[in-house]
């Protein structure tokens, strides 16, 4: 059992961000609900089921057809189009994707589940926010949009609360959230991850990086179940 992160709590305690209906006072007619702006094509909720029902049949079949569009070939709406969950927190001053390298830092796995880091490093000259959980999406090798359960925690991979308050994050530093994943993990028959994209703040396109830790490819697949929690600094 790898152990390089050094957690201590392997199993967090996870909170569903559900919305929450609030009833009106007795008697009094209840208020009309009010739409949420959204940016089109881009998923409403920051948390998400497992989409079996959003595959087609031969999903787990390697496709004969021609080969699909690379991964630094797609375009933003094809980036978007592959997030699974929106960011939670959006906000004037929150770090776009032209400001930040993404990437996966750090692997670590027990019992059937694994432990990674979305890292955010500001490598602009200008003071960004990081805020909340991000938005998360995957795509696979063969071109599928997978289609994973997307659940939120409140507690860090050692079980500590985390808190979603904004991180700002000056020239030169870093922010993470905790990544673990469980479940239907993908197999040496089964698609690949090949790309991850990372929402910093609702509304805006996808910050996009190869599905890896160095060298090697993350066994996230298309139904595996995947855990964030919102973002803290790091040294």
């Amino acid at each position: 059992m790898s152990r390089s992160l050094g957690f201590s709590a392997l199993l967090p305690a996870v909170v569903l961000v559900l919305p929450l209906a609030v009833a009106g006072c007795s008697g009094d007619p209840e208020p009309a609900p009010v739409p949420r702006p959204a940016a089109s094509g881009q998923p409403e909720d920051p948390t998400a089921a497992a989409g079996l029902d959003e595959v087609a049949p031969g999903f787990d079949e390697s496709p004969d057809g021609a080969p699909p569009v690379s991964d630094a070939d797609l375009d933003d709406a094809a980036l978007t189009a592959l997030l699974r969950t929106r960011a939670s927190a959006a906000g004037d001053g929150h770090c776009t994707p032209d400001q930040v390298v993404v990437s996966l830092e750090g692997l670590d796995s027990s019992l059937g589940h694994r432990y990674s880091r979305i890292v955010v490093h500001n490598t602009s000259a200008k003071e960004c926010v990081v805020e909340g959980v991000p938005g998360i999406g995957l795509r696979g090798g063969w071109g599928s949009r997978f289609v994973p359960e997307v659940a939120h925690s409140d507690r860090d991979l050692n079980g500590a609360p985390v808190s979603s308050r904004p991180v700002r994050l000056a020239p030169g530093e870093r922010a993470a959230s905790d990544l673990e994943w469980t479940g239907e993990l993908a197999g040496s028959e089964s698609e690949p991850a090949s790309l991850m994209v990372v929402q910093l703040a609702a509304g805006q396109v996808p910050a996009a990086f190869p599905a890896r830790v160095g060298p090697e490819v993350i066994d996230i697949g298309q139904f595996t179940t995947i855990r964030l929690t919102p973002y803290v600094s790091m040294p």
